[in-house]
């Protein structure tokens, strides 16, 4: 057994704790937590940290497959160009791309991630989850935009599906990519196999402001990128909405819903989704604020967001679009554009919410007993104002 201590413990399901105790046994299940009342005296065996100890991180939403194009893609580019750069610099060598997988999933280890949630358009990542200490979900993602072929896709969806499970015994789900990249018919499709299975979904949305503008008005860059790469656009009809309001209704309300990106969403759009989820704790707003600032050079309104009391969860997108998979950096971005939002909000993103998205909050998230979430510990942290700084690290303790 360990006992633990730190200037202060963020336990997330209830308040702070000064100069706190956390009691972990060898296999990292939380026994017990302490409130000195901030008097922490000497005891036995005690190991005491400057910093503060949070559990550990939750990345809500990330493409390890794609860690082989890390440093290949131009920065502020636009998605247009970037969903172009990934088809050019697909990489066939799935050694080269094993090799990155491997190394990432050290790194967010290391960094303290504790589990991802994981797209996957194929099955060169499973061997790398199935031997990692992290836990993944994966989300089996499909696009298509041709009606003509919304059943053959779908039908390797759940070839994919079915191998992760019953071969690697990992959790995962089916998952449409994106409004402009799925068919109604295979929106359909997923849709109605999640709501048998009661599947997670998670979705990228309003990336970038010409996604909006392909259905108010069926044009801008991102629609000219999409003709580029083959997509044919000769019986589509714009719905003058923007992508959120009109493709929402083609997912299933009832199923937990993971609303990634969402750097161009407005409170009408934000009105249109809770109006459409209901309960509310369904629909998580996923933010990857490095990823939109590498690719758009934009973030979310995210003040606009936290006024309207939505659930977040943080992710960190792929190394295509990121310079690393760091939660950490992520908050630290977040708290440096957004000073008003409180730390103790902050690192729930970042835990609790992200296991509940993921449906992990079982066995991570908190420091409640019973739990493994991992502990981390963040040095060079502002105490006076509660708040991360730049040069704020982590440190993996349990």
């Amino acid at each position: 057994m360990r006992k633990i201590a730190a200037n202060y413990i963020f336990p997330i399901t209830q308040k702070p704790l000064k100069n706190g105790i956390v009691y972990v046994d060898d296999a990292g299940t939380i026994i017990d937590l302490i409130d000195t009342k901030g008097d922490i005296k000497e005891t036995e065996n005690l190991e005491f940290y400057n910093g503060i100890l949070v559990p550990g991180f939750v990345n809500s939403h990330c493409h390890i497959e794609l860690s082989y194009l890390k440093n290949k893609i131009k920065k502020h580019k636009g998605l247009g160009s970037f969903i172009t750069n990934v088809r050019l610099l697909r990489d066939e060598n799935g050694k080269n791309i094993i090799k990155a997988i491997k190394k990432v999933d050290n790194e967010m280890l290391s960094s303290g991630i504790v589990a991802v949630g994981d797209i996957s358009n194929n099955n060169v990542s499973f061997q790398t989850k199935k031997e990692s200490k992290i836990l993944y979900h994966t989300f089996i993602e499909s696009f298509g935009f041709d009606d003509n072929y919304a059943e053959k896709i779908f039908k390797n969806a759940v070839s994919l599906l079915n191998e992760i499970r019953d071969k690697y015994l990992l959790t995962a789900s089916l998952t449409p990519h994106s409004p402009y990249s799925v068919s109604k018919n295979l929106f359909n499709k997923i849709s109605e196999f999640a709501k048998k299975n009661k599947g997670i979904i998670s979705i990228h949305n309003q990336e970038c402001e010409f996604e909006n503008n392909l259905f108010f008005n069926k044009t801008g860059k991102l629609f000219d990128a999409l003709k580029t790469i083959g997509l044919d656009f000769k019986n589509w009809k714009y719905t003058g909405k923007s992508s959120l309001q009109s493709t929402l209704h083609l997912l299933p309300k009832q199923n937990k819903t993971l609303l990634v990106h969402n750097t161009f969403t407005n409170r009408q759009d934000v009105d249109f989704a809770l109006n459409y989820f209901k309960p509310n704790k369904q629909v998580y707003w996923v933010l990857c604020p490095n990823s939109n600032l590498y690719i758009e050079n934009k973030l979310p309104d995210i003040d606009m967001f936290v006024k309207n009391k939505l659930n977040f969860a943080i992710g960190t997108d792929s190394l295509a679009s990121n310079d690393k998979l760091s939660i950490l950096d992520e908050l630290i971005t977040i708290s440096r554009n957004f000073p008003n939002i409180p730390f103790n909000e902050l690192i729930k993103w970042a835990t609790l919410n992200g296991a509940k998205a993921l449906n992990f909050d079982s066995q991570l998230g908190s420091f409640d007993i019973g739990k493994k979430p991992g502990i981390n510990l963040i040095s060079n942290f502002d105490f006076k104002n509660i708040k991360l700084i730049d040069e704020s690290e982590v440190r993996v303790l349990v």
